[in-house]
């Protein structure tokens, strides 16, 4: 059938839809069971197809062998096209309909899962309510409720003023040391978080509220100083979508990130407005598979709304998102906050043992339990792996990154 001019059925191998349970939610309580979804498989769908086009072909083959004029024959072979190429558009749109059926399938079972929730919520602030006596360590029926299926980032509510120097030449140091000299956080009454250097010959300070920012504003011998007082700019959030087709472009990865989540939902952001605020930070995955992950850098209320779905969807794919918060840690001297290419250290530190002077590949206590590097160099508890997960050095690079990000009250 491959030189058949009514084969058709390929259209509906394009893009066949994902199962239902590829990405199905857990099961729904004992009373909200739902019947199982009757889909007509794509298989079967496709031998309907051939058949039909066989039909055809006899039909044209007959036509061909009888006793027809040649304006006879034209009609009937154009006649079999337009019922070749309607019967597969039916084909076509049946795909279509199946996958937002099956989609709006999963929804329901997710709104029902949903209302149990609430249902044990109620009844768990009601028992909580008629009982006087507090449960130590118990999360409040307040907290409970925050804590939702999504984890979303709760930045730390601190304040922070940059402070840089009129001279261009001095280093971040420098404009420490002197800051410091300054300001009295005792005189002042200030509840400062924390004091970092940045690469500019700048500093930020961190403070408990507004009020601790103003009072550093207000120092008259900090103006005086050579000193330049300003806002601290936050960075828009950046997410990663898992699983991207890899054979779709940046701007088909787009589009479909705009019609297939935000336009229904962000009614008053345009495609034009959409495409303006959003951008490609990088992809990350391996180079030999069909997907990748796109890391996209988006405003706060884009990425709100896309985290809160837990799923992106593009084309024919369902792809899970998360907030991407991954900090950078340098291999050369083990500190997180930039890569090794712009590294001010002379010497390279290993990662297994910590030691400055070797690279890991040259280190001689392999077989010595690892010590992390990175807070080995600040002289604290080092009995875990560089870069481990649970590393506090990470930990505390991971938040100090979150409070630069704009997440407009998450």
């Amino acid at each position: 059938m491959e030189g058949s001019p009514f084969n058709r059925s390929a259209l509906t191998q394009r893009s066949p839809p994902p199962t239902p349970t590829r990405h199905a939610p857990p099961a729904a309580p004992a009373e909200h069971v739902m019947e199982p979804l009757e889909v007509v498989a794509t298989s079967e769908l496709q031998n309907w197809m051939k058949s039909i086009e066989q039909c055809l072909n006899e039909v044209c083959i007959i036509s061909s062998e009888g006793k027809l004029n040649t304006d006879q024959k034209l009609r009937i072979s154009n006649l079999c096209r337009r019922v070749s190429h309607g019967t597969s558009q039916m084909a076509v749109q049946y795909q279509s309909l199946k996958q937002k059926a099956i989609q709006a399938h999963s929804n329901i079972q997710v709104l029902k899962e949903n209302q149990d929730v609430s249902q044990q919520l109620q009844d768990l602030k009601k028992s909580i309510e008629v009982t006087s006596k507090p449960i130590s360590g118990a999360f409040s029926f307040a907290e409970m409720v925050k804590k939702s299926p999504v984890n979303f980032i709760q930045p730390k509510n601190f304040s922070s003023v940059a402070i840089y120097p009129n001279d261009k030449m001095k280093s971040s140091e420098e404009t420490k040391s002197l800051v410091q000299k300054i300001i009295k956080p005792e005189e002042m009454k200030l509840h400062v978080r924390g004091l970092r250097k940045t690469r500019d010959g700048g500093v930020i300070i961190s403070t408990n509220s507004k009020d601790d920012i103003e009072k550093i504003k207000q120092s008259t011998q900090l103006r005086t100083s050579g000193l330049i007082i300003d806002e601290t700019k936050k960075r828009k959030p950046r997410i990663i979508v898992l699983g991207v087709p890899a054979s779709m472009d940046e701007t088909e990865v787009f589009k479909c990130i705009y019609h297939q989540n935000l336009a229904d939902k962000l009614q008053n952001t345009s495609l034009e407005a959409f495409m303006s605020s959003i951008k490609l930070s990088h992809k990350s995955g391996r180079k030999d598979t069909e997907t990748c992950n796109y890391v996209i850098e988006v405003t706060a209320q884009i990425r709100k709304t896309l985290i809160a779905n837990d799923r992106v969807f593009v084309n024919w794919s369902s792809c899970p998102v998360r907030d991407f918060t991954l900090v950078t840690r340098c291999y050369k001297c083990q500190q997180y906050g930039h890569a090794a290419k712009t590294c001010r250290e002379a010497n390279i530190t290993c990662g297994h043992c910590g030691e400055v002077g070797h690279a890991l590949k040259d280190c001689k206590k392999k077989d010595e339990p690892s010590k992390c590097a990175t807070c080995l160099h600040f002289k604290k508890p080092n009995n875990h792996k560089t870069g481990d997960a649970e590393c506090p050095a990470k930990k505390l690079a991971e938040n100090r990154y979150i409070n630069t990000i704009d997440y407009e009250g998450a």
